[in-house]
């Protein structure tokens, strides 16, 4: 099934609109972009939250929106700009990066060997995080068993990217020295190594 031109929504400096319906797949045009995108899938930060032949629903902004033919919707809708950060190691190879956990400046090490953003005690104290009141569980360190807490961080920016609710582990005692930037964080992202530089792009 192949409508065509069905309704967008349009404001700001983009349009959105569904050029084409399928079962649980849609062709959204963004601007002057189009894709074919899967139910779930978010395409210039539009989800597609389903579709059929009669229509289209998204979510734009927290908003969902049902598209359908011939119907138009308003909105204030921009297009997102893709944000990316470059990395250069330091004389050991290491990445490190400047940021802010739940608004409070912080240097990350880029690990991505880490479940989850890690961070220690004594850094935890710092940032004003009181990582007890998380769900507590055990952990293999290099050194032993030790036990863990898992919160939840409400934002955590590196460079231009920030992303909220992001998975923490908090470990007590003074290691390790810088917060780990893990994959709760990275996993949300696109990671690119090229020459030594690491490049990390929002995924939207």
């Amino acid at each position: 099934m192949l409508p065509l031109y069905c309704a967008g929504v349009t404001a700001g400096d983009a349009a959105v609109k569904v050029i084409a319906l399928f079962s649980n797949k849609a062709l959204l045009q963004v601007g002057d972009e189009q894709k074919i995108v899967s139910k779930g899938e978010t395409f210039e930060g539009i989800l597609l939250q389903s579709a059929n032949g009669r229509g289209a629903v998204v979510v734009v902004d927290g908003e969902t929106m049902t598209l359908r033919l011939n119907q138009s919707i308003a909105g204030n809708f921009k297009k997102r700009e893709h944000v990316t950060i470059r990395i250069v190691p330091d004389a050991r190879g290491m990445y490190y990066a400047r940021g802010a956990i739940n608004g409070h400046s912080t240097s990350f090490l880029v690990d991505t060997g880490a479940t989850n953003v890690t961070l220690s005690g004594s850094k935890a104290n710092t940032l004003g995080i009181d990582f007890r009141q998380g769900v507590s569980g055990m952990a293999n360190t290099a050194a032993s068993v030790v036990q863990v807490w898992q919160i939840k961080l409400s934002s955590v920016r590196v460079g231009g990217i920030e992303l909220n609710n992001v998975t923490a582990t908090g470990i007590p005692g003074s290691k390790p020295s810088h917060v780990l930037l893990g994959n709760s964080f990275l996993g949300r992202t696109e990671i690119l190594q090229a020459d030594s530089v690491l490049t990390i792009k929002k995924r939207f």
